[in-house]
């Protein structure tokens, strides 16, 4: 593990009492999450109406991965910063 790891931020993922939660990225995006089962998350961008993914978060890493016919990137073993910074 990186000895900055307390350096990275704090992404909020909704929970069965809040199912839907927001943050604000680097680039200024608002991010919305929504719960949908244990781990998986709706991800919604409000500077890209047509952006949707899925977001996977199995307690260290993250994995995204867009909706069929979203031209975006995903990935794999992703950090928190990086999805901070990617949005």
């Amino acid at each position: 593990m990186s000895e900055h790891a307390s350096d990275e931020p704090v992404i909020p993922l909704p929970t069965a009492q809040e199912k839907e939660v927001s943050f604000l990225a680097r680039s200024g995006a608002v991010v919305t999450l929504r719960l949908i089962d244990t781990g998986r998350f709706e991800l919604k961008l409000d500077t890209r109406g047509d952006y949707t993914a899925e977001l996977r978060n199995d307690g260290e890493t993250f994995e995204v991965i867009p909706a069929p016919g979203v031209h975006a990137l995903g990935g794999k073993g992703l950090t928190a910063t990086e999805l901070y910074e990617g949005f």
